[in-house]
């Protein structure tokens, strides 16, 4: 009698949102940027007694920061890394950021750009679009069209939270004549 081995395909487990870490995140985020930004806190006047205008601009050289190798690489170049905090809308209880990375980049790699909405009455902050990919789903498919990974929406949460954390490195110079972003 002939005997089989069978053998079992591991399957991984099916993606799972966790929307408490991801909320988390979001509120992590919302609290950087007003350590960045406090002008951009609801309710609070800036220095010249109301919300700051949409098109303000607000802007972070990391080229100095103490953040280990990074530093290394942007000593080496002639480059500046610039963070741009623009605001691009305003009302009474969200506003609309787009944050943006310069950095010497080729143009077959384009800048990183980000649109990021502040919700002031429930203090969270969340990505809106990346690269101009707008309505991320918190789950995809694998494989879908628009190739994006099944946790695509919470990568770039992350990645939000670590360019704020960059701005926030001791060393980073608020480029700005808005004495608010100096801490």
């Amino acid at each position: 009698m002939l005997e089989f081995e069978y053998y079992e395909l591991a399957v991984p487990p099916r993606y799972r949102v966790d929307l408490a870490a991801y909320m988390q995140t979001c509120d992590a985020n919302y609290c950087r940027l007003l350590k960045l930004v406090p002008a951009l806190e609801s309710g609070k006047p800036a220095y010249s007694g109301e919300l700051p205008a949409s098109g303000s601009c607000w802007e972070f050289d990391a080229s100095s920061s103490k953040m280990g190798a990074g530093k290394k690489a942007i000593k080496k170049s002639n480059n500046k890394m610039i963070i741009r905090v623009r605001l691009l809308e305003t009302f009474r209880y969200t506003s609309t950021l787009e944050i943006s990375i310069s950095y010497g980049f080729p143009q077959w790699a384009p800048a990183p750009v980000m649109l990021v909405r502040m919700y002031h009455d429930a203090a969270t902050a969340e990505p809106l679009s990346y690269q101009g990919h707008r309505q991320i789903p918190a789950k995809s498919h694998l494989p879908n069209a628009d190739m994006y990974h099944q946790d695509e929406k919470r990568q770039i949460n992350e990645f939000l939270a670590e360019w704020l954390g960059w701005c926030l490195q001791p060393g980073v110079v608020a480029r700005t004549s808005d004495f608010l972003c100096v801490d």
